[in-house]
């Protein structure tokens, strides 16, 4: 199977001025994943987080023409959905506890600021895991995403436990050398620092 040819943030946004649903895609996994965990940090409701990140992929593709840099899309794509949350929350505020604890618990610039760095973090975090050798991807992704064991990653790879180990480090010694020092502590500290010891 071919691998998937990964493009610089300009190229893809030049095909997807195009209108190439194959960048669309890519844009798509690129930024799918670190919105929800944004959205939903933000209004505490996932499947509510996913319908509004879903939208807001609809705006930009009925906006192709407006975005001339890459930057300016992912603040589109932040910014709207931020927006929207808040949209949200306020249609919610008729439930009295919630509308009780946003205001004992108001949302500051701080807090938005760190939700905007968590979300960025895991955006690269996951553009790098694409680009890991196959077998160090798999194993990766299965620990990050699912959570497995290393027992359960050999049994559903065929491999042994010492291999799946082997193919761990590898692949976290190539995302600390890809990644900045402070996106990779954070990374860390978002999915668990124990995997770094197993």
């Amino acid at each position: 199977m071919a691998a998937v040819k990964i493009l610089s943030d300009q190229e893809l946004l030049s095909l997807f001025r195009d209108g190439s649903s194959e960048a669309f895609d890519q844009l798509f996994n690129r930024f799918y994943s670190p919105l929800c965990l944004f959205a939903e940090n933000i209004i505490k409701d996932i499947h509510v987080a996913e319908d509004i990140v879903q939208e807001m992929f609809l705006k930009i593709w009925q906006r192709q023409q407006d975005f001339e840099q890459f930057n300016a899309l992912r603040s589109f794509l932040y910014t709207g959905v931020k927006n929207a949350c808040f949209n949200h929350l306020e249609k919610v505020k008729v439930r009295s506890k919630h509308e009780d604890f946003v205001k004992a618990h108001p949302i500051s610039e701080a807090d938005m600021l760190n939700l905007l760095i968590r979300a960025e973090v895991v955006r690269k975090l996951y553009s790098v895991m694409d680009s890991l050798p196959e077998q160090c991807r798999y194993v990766i992704r299965m620990t990050f995403d699912e959570g497995k064991k290393p027992k359960e990653i050999a049994d559903e790879l065929g491999i042994t436990i010492s291999t799946v180990n082997n193919h761990k480090m590898r692949g976290l010694r190539l995302l600390k050398d890809r990644l900045t020092d402070q996106d990779f502590g954070i990374a860390m500290v978002l999915f668990g620092l124990t995997i770094i010891h197993h």
